[in-house]
């Protein structure tokens, strides 16, 4: 089992939900640039994607593929925001010292229920799986 170590959180910024009538998204990409729906959202602070760094894999070994998975929603008391669409960049093998550097980015969308979004911070979980 690989260690993880966290470079930069993914983080969709702070933002502002003017809105919920249908659903709006907020997108940090891997290469760092973002886009979000400005009918529903004011942005207060930029997104950010993820840079996660995997080591204690075996030297030099090829990486088929890697998935990324929500295993919890953004959420707080005040809702639920889904987490969608990722999308990741990840080296051909892991260096001679057995590590990779995953990137990620997502999208944050809301329910769109009508049901206002209160003013909180919103924790989810991601999986990242490795497959060689």
């Amino acid at each position: 089992m690989a260690d993880v170590s966290v470079v930069q959180e993914l983080g969709f910024g702070s933002f502002i939900s003017m809105r919920n009538d249908i659903a709006y998204d907020v997108t940090i990409n891997t290469d760092d640039s973002y886009t979000y729906d400005a009918a529903g959202f004011v942005l207060i602070t930029q997104p950010q994607r993820g840079i996660y760094i995997f080591d204690g894999m075996g030297s030099s070994v090829a990486i088929t593929s890697v998935t990324v998975n929500q295993s919890f929603p953004l959420t707080s008391a005040g809702g639920t925001f889904q987490m969608v669409d990722f999308q990741e960049t990840h080296p051909a093998t892991t260096t001679v010292g057995g590590e990779a550097q995953i990137i990620i980015g997502a999208t944050a969308r809301t329910s769109g229920t009508g049901v206002p979004y209160m003013d909180a911070t919103y924790n989810g979980t991601v999986d990242i799986t490795i497959n060689f």
